[in-house]
């Protein structure tokens, strides 16, 4: 994506601190998330990089700060595609506009039919999801996520389970859907071929903080320890102890 505009941030997080009990998950977070923008946020195991997704919806209200998202309606790409097996895919699909909305059935097929027709499986309406590949479930839960037309999608890492080829198919729809629908995503992954497909935005975080935030080409060519260790999967004892003393 390029866009030398200034844009009002679609998603901000403003000295946002967080914790469970005597357990510190983040402290001080601040970063902006621009309309029509991928950004991955990256970072060690129980660093908090779901957290941000949980509370960028809502589901969680941080202890301090201030988290604006000028948006009305998310959609939530699960890791584990979270399906119904007893359902089809049509009716996984149809689920939350029945639940959700005062649509008539007539516009539930046709949003159904359109969501599956941008990930590409139209021709599994009818099918169970232990019929489909772990690929195609994941892009059925992005369709699920679609139907709802949201502002922004989040994905909580989209690549993990999946073979390359079939990932990489799955990150051409991501794109897809900023350059197609300009939709704005935020990405939580651990996988660097993932950042370095789909992203427009890398931030990297550790120490309860984002310790690094730039653009793409920026991140696969800085010298910085942060990025220099996630691109060449090292630890990051040394990128976390330089950024907790600055």
């Amino acid at each position: 994506m390029t866009n030398n505009e200034p844009q009002n941030p679609v998603i901000s997080f403003k000295n946002v601190s967080l914790s469970f009990g005597k357990k510190v998950i983040l402290k001080d977070l601040c970063f902006d998330v621009c309309p029509k923008e991928i950004v991955t946020i990256i970072g060690p195991s129980g660093s908090g990089k779901s957290t941000i997704l949980k509370l960028i919806t809502g589901l969680l209200k941080p202890d301090s700060g201030e988290i604006t998202v000028n948006a009305e309606r998310f959609g939530m790409a699960f890791q584990s595609s979270a399906l119904f097996n007893s359902m089809t895919v049509w009716e996984n699909i149809a689920l939350a506009l029945k639940e959700t909305t005062r649509m008539s059935m007539k516009e539930i097929k046709c949003r159904v039919a359109d969501s599956l027709d941008i990930v590409g499986l139209s021709e599994s309406a009818e099918m169970y999801p232990d019929e489909l590949s772990g690929g195609m479930q994941k892009r059925v839960g992005i369709a699920r996520a679609l139907a709802l037309h949201p502002d922004i999608l989040l994905y909580d890492e989209p690549s993990t389970g999946l073979d390359p080829g079939t990932a990489f198919k799955l990150e051409e729809d991501m794109l897809k859907l900023r350059d197609e629908i300009g939709l704005t995503s935020v990405v939580v992954t651990h996988d660097i071929n993932t950042v370095e497909h789909v992203s427009d935005r890398v931030l990297i975080l550790g120490n309860y903080k984002i310790v690094w935030d730039g653009a793409i080409d920026e991140f696969m060519t800085s010298d910085d320890p942060c990025p220099t260790s996630f691109r060449e999967r090292k630890d990051l004892k040394e990128c976390l102890e330089a950024a907790g003393n600055e």
